[in-house]
């Protein structure tokens, strides 16, 4: 007997204003969404920090960017990064902003600038110069000293972006409890010339912000800002329950006074949030700016975030009413020079690399995907179909949601506007397989209208969105048990585009008559006619094949690949941690096959666009020692050794072209070129890759590894290191193809 799972979704009440004074001419915030012209709107950003990737590569990682779905790049500013040790100030090289920024719009994505001057982000004085934090004024405050010189940091970046249209701008960064200093700043950065019609704010923590931000959420999978003793962050599991709760309080606790933590509060409010029958309600809409695209490691703390993590917690934060997603961070990272990190030595919390800023991200530093990315590239194809839609659509929880730690009960939510919409299953999180749910019926009941799924087993570890009420060609999908990805035109008529779930056959409620079409290639593929006449047709991709679809400017590339407007960019295989296409069952053959559609159905792209990859001998110079002693904070978590006499050593070489990509085991690494330090790399069981930039040409480079000791306070979620060693290296040359 079916196990039945009701949601009533009463009629939602017209959007509200929202308190304060939010937008412009063009761009409006209500209750439920953000507009831009009068029309609602999705927008989907992603941290990429200018002065954190080689300027060499500024381009490929935006044009990557923007192939996978966002609408928007966010980037600090770190004031510490621009100016050196005489307190002067650059902006050339690396650290050319507008230079950036011009690239970013080229790409079609708007911009969100956050200025600091504090701006955390695992940076030393959290972005602030030495000479600002150690001068003695009460920073991030309104002592006049500091806000002068704040003054001229802001003066000195707008003069390096003005006459650029910002979307939003961000006065400081976590800041919990001084609402009226960001209120002075946002006054200082308006004097000086910023305007945008979005002035942004991080809500976490229960802030108390002024009324006139726009509020902004985060959430993460997992944290390297607890203790090494943690296996996990049970708050962060939080983050998989469709939920009324926004505030990941956790982000971030450890540079926050512990009287500000808010225990599952919603800002602005103060009030616990109990399960609603009925849509979730707020002053503002729920948006993010922070979900966890990866997670850096800390010196104590070494966690694992797979593409499956951050994909559940985007549907999670989907499901829980979400009308902005932004990630933090969409693409890896290095500091520009050494010093600039985090670090105990300044009385900070956790220890990290000077330079490395591996964030596990959807980009890799050179703008290679992993597995993230193809993820989310899915997600985002879906929002840039019906997220416009989406919304102006409430979230609705079932009564009863279930409590955090709950691994048992089904995890659900609807989004409707009363009409049609759609119901998220988040049946995944972190370090917990979750079992499967046998004979669930789904029930939405609208008002006059009751929406029945058929019955089907929800499979254990998924995640996935379903469609009720959708229309295509002018035709009502009552229901289908697969996902939407996107629509667009072929053979001129509407091609509605679905993945199936793993486990969950794919079928449909219409009154239309749908028909079995022969294309052949990849996907199940049906007519939908009314009267006798063709109106729209619908494919249902296989899992693997949809996480390779790539859809820009008319063109539809299904690839082990990513698809921008004019190419088609394929890597090394070994570097995309995903099954290969031709393991997918398509008929084409070897994984380098790319497919594009036409009219006339699936054809290869040749010449086939294929990355290079060629092993890269090396030399052991000497042998590893004795690891040293473990070194331990004040707050009891280990520190980055600070003596290499121990560490195993190498030589390398590598062409001047390429990413050197390292396969490596041991505690910490470093690459460096004579004196200059190169790269270095915290083991985490990610490879270590070097970039053509970093080398700047270098022909030859000295790697050294220190061994981790036994005893060392260091959770390494991947799993302690056996060796110290080098196991394989390689240089990697992508390939591409012009589309034409």
């Amino acid at each position: 007997m079916a196990s039945l799972r009701t949601i009533r979704v009463a009629p939602a009440p017209a959007p509200r204003p929202v308190p304060g004074s939010l937008g412009d001419e063009r761009v409006s915030v209500n209750s439920r969404h953000v507009s831009v012209d009068g029309e609602p709107v999705f927008p989907v950003s992603g941290e990429i920090h200018y002065s954190r990737i080689p300027r060499e590569l500024w381009d490929d990682v935006l044009r990557r960017a923007r192939a996978g779905g966002l609408t928007h790049v966010a980037a600090y500013a770190f004031w510490n990064h621009h100016e050196d040790a005489d307190g002067v100030l650059s902006f050339d090289g690396d650290l050319d902003v507008r230079h950036f920024l011009d690239l970013a719009v080229g790409h079609g994505l708007g911009l969100v600038l956050r200025l600091g001057p504090y701006v955390h982000s695992e940076a030393r004085h959290g972005g602030l110069p030495d000479r600002i934090a150690d001068a003695g004024w009460q920073v991030r405050t309104n002592d006049p000293g500091y806000l002068a010189e704040v003054e001229k940091w802001y003066a000195a970046l707008f003069a390096q972006v003005q006459g650029l249209d910002l979307f939003g701008v961000q006065v400081d960064n976590e800041l919990y409890d001084q609402p009226d200093h960001l209120v002075e700043l946002r006054r200082i950065a308006e004097r000086v010339g910023f305007s945008a019609p979005l002035w942004t704010a991080t809500a976490w923590g229960a802030a108390q912000l002024p009324e006139d931000v726009f509020a902004l959420y985060g959430g993460y999978t997992d944290s390297f800002w607890i203790e090494a003793t943690d296996l996990r962050d049970d708050r962060s599991l939080t983050n998989f329950y469709p939920s009324p709760v926004r505030d990941d309080d956790g982000i971030g606790a450890d540079h926050r006074k512990p009287s500000a933590d808010s225990a599952g509060r919603v800002a602005r409010s103060g009030e616990r949030v109990e399960a609603p029958l009925g849509p979730i309600q707020d002053d503002h809409p729920f948006a993010t700016c922070e979900l966890g695209g990866g997670m850096v490691s800390a010196y104590h703390r070494r966690p694992v975030v797979t593409g499956r993590d951050v994909e559940a917690l985007g549907l999670a934060k989907l499901a829980s009413g979400s009308i902005w997603q932004g990630y933090y961070m969409y693409a890896d990272g290095r500091n520009p020079r050494r010093g600039l990190q985090e670090c105990h030595a300044v009385g900070e919390p956790n220890d990290f690399m000077e330079l490395g800023y591996d964030f596990g991200a959807a980009l890799t530093l050179d703008g290679v995907p992993r597995e993230t990315w193809f993820r989310l590239r899915r997600q985002h194809l879906f929002l840039e179909r019906w997220g416009a839609a989406l919304a102006t659509m409430p979230a609705v929880l079932p009564v009863g949601f279930p409590e955090p730690h709950d691994v048992t009960s089904l995890r659900w939510a609807v989004r409707s506007d009363g009409e049609r919409g759609f119901l998220f299953v988040v049946n995944h999180q972190p370090s917990d397989v979750l079992p499967a749910h046998e004979g669930i019926a789904f029930e939405v009941v609208l008002d006059g209208l009751t929406i029945s799924f058929p019955e089907f087993d929800v499979p254990a570890d998924s995640a996935f969105v379903l469609p009720f009420g959708l229309e295509v060609g002018g035709v009502e999908l009552e229901w289908a048990t697969a996902q939407p990805v996107t629509e667009f035109t072929w053979q001129g008529l509407p091609l509605l585009v679905l993945a199936a779930v793993d486990g969950i056959e794919p079928r449909f409620g219409t009154a239309a008559t749908m028909e079995v079409v022969d294309v052949v290639g990849p996907g199940d593929w049906w007519s939908v006619a009314v009267d006798g006449r063709t109106v729209a047709h619908v494919v249902v991709l296989s899992d693997p094949e949809s996480l390779r679809l790539g859809v820009t400017d008319g063109r539809v590339v299904l690839g082990d690949a990513i698809v921008t407007s004019d190419r088609i960019e394929s890597f090394e295989p070994d570097s995309v941690e995903v099954d290969h296409l031709g393991e997918a069952g398509t008929g084409f053959g070897p994984a380098t096959y790319t497919l594009r559609l036409t009219d006339d159905g699936w054809l290869p792209v040749l010449p086939a666009p294929a990355g290079v990859a060629t092993p890269v001998p090396w030399t052991a110079l000497s042998g590893a020692g004795v690891a040293p002693a473990p070194q331990v904070a004040p707050n009891g978590r280990a520190t980055v050794p600070t003596d290499w006499s121990a560490a195993a050593t190498f030589s390398i070489s590598a062409p001047e072209a390429g990413t050197l990509v390292l396969e490596w085991e041991g505690d910490v690494a470093r690459a460096w070129d004579g004196d200059r330090l190169v790269s270095d790399a915290i083991f985490n069981g990610r490879e270590w890759r070097i970039t053509a930039a970093e080398r700047a040409g270098a022909a030859e480079l000295r790697i050294e590894i220190l061994p981790l000791a036994d005893g060392a306070p260091v959770l390494v979620c991947a799993g302690r290191p056996a060796g110290c060693h080098i196991a394989a290296a390689r240089v990697e040359v992508p390939g591409s193809v012009q589309l034409a």
